[in-house]
C-alpha cells in the first residue's frame, strides 16, 4: 500500500479525479492481503495434518462427539457411539 502511494505521489500512477489515491491504495491493500493469505495455505494445512491425531478427541474430525469434548464410556452409551467413534443424531 504505501508503495502503491508512493507512485501516485510522484506521478506514476494517476490519482482518481474523485478520490485520490485511495481507489488504487485500498485495491493493493486487498490483493496483498489475498496473495498473503494464499502464500500461508500450505503452512496452515500442514499445521492441521500434523495435529490430526491429537485434534480428533477434541471436537474435530468426521468421527468426534458433539455432545461433549470428552469421549468416555458413559458418554458413548448415553448418546449411541458405536465402536468407531461416529456418532449418530439423537431424537431428544
Amino acid at each position: 500500500m504505501l508503495v502503491t502511494q508512493g507512485l501516485v505521489h510522484h506521478g506514476y500512477l494517476a490519482a482518481n479525479p474523485r478520490f485520490g489515491s485511495l481507489p488504487k491504495v485500498a485495491l493493493a491493500g486487498i490483493l496483498g492481503f489475498g496473495l498473503g493469505k494464499a502464500s500461508y495455505i500450505r503452512v496452515c494445512q500442514s499445521k492441521f495434518h500434523s495435529f490430526e491425531g491429537q485434534l480428533r478427541g477434541a471436537g474435530f474430525g468426521p468421527g468426534h462427539n458433539r455432545h461433549c469434548l470428552l469421549t468416555c464410556e458413559e458418554c458413548k452409551t448415553k448418546h449411541g457411539l458405536n465402536k468407531e467413534g461416529s456418532s449418530q443424531p439423537s431424537t431428544s
